[in-house]
């Protein structure tokens, strides 16, 4: 068996299980990286290095102060969709590192398109998904094809949008449907409309 020195700069079956992660999203921090595989940080760094050697990720230094986000190549991320992509790496590492089954945003878009299965995504719990005009950021599949919705809000949709959005998941079968809000007042907001429509069962609003 090669020691570690001599596969240091080859691929390994952990970096294309790191590669296959990141094709699943917009872009994903080395931090992100390291709560989902469980691994330290220089052995990440070294692990995302040998992958942007081999033309496999593309490193993206986007806004000033704030995370370098590693993507696969080609992914389109910008000033405008930085911050949402990473609080969905966010989100997913937290959620697989416990052990759920999801499926990201990028797995959805195909998935609406082309009606494509991803991994948990089948059966019931895909036709829960196709069935619902809004598609969500993150769907977690639960048990005997139950699944539950994830939305990342970062920015207020004016009103009638939002009513649309929460129309559209109150007529759906998702089993749950759970916003992250980190913004207080949006949070405030979009809290006092999921009671006024009578969604407090189906919906939760987290900070």
């Amino acid at each position: 068996m090669l020691d570690e020195q001599r596969t240091s700069g080859l691929v390994t079956a952990r970096d294309l299980e790191i590669a296959q992660w990141l094709e699943r999203l917009v872009g994903a921090s080395v931090d992100q990286l390291r709560r989902r595989f469980a691994m330290g940080q220089s052995q990440a760094y070294r692990r995302l290095e040998v992958l942007e050697q081999h033309g496999l990720i593309d490193r993206r230094p986007i806004l000033f102060g704030r995370p370098v986000l590693f993507t696969v190549r080609p992914r389109e991320l910008g000033p405008s969709t930085y911050e949402h992509a990473a609080a969905v790496a966010s989100l997913v590492a937290e959620l697989e590192s416990g052990g759920a089954k999801v499926v990201t945003d990028v797995e959805l878009r195909g998935a609406r398109g082309k009606q494509r299965l991803f991994g948990p995504l089948d059966g019931i719990a895909l036709q829960t998904f196709l069935a619902c005009r809004r598609t969500p950021d993150v769907i977690e599949c639960l048990a005997d094809g139950a699944v539950g919705a994830y939305e990342v809000e970062l920015s207020s949709k004016g009103r009638a949008r939002r009513e649309s959005i929460l129309t559209h998941y109150a007529l759906s079968d998702y089993e749950f449907v759970r916003w992250i809000v980190p913004d207080p007042s949006i949070r405030a907001l979009l809290s006092a409309e999921i009671a006024e429509m009578g969604l407090t069962r189906l919906m939760e609003v987290i900070g």
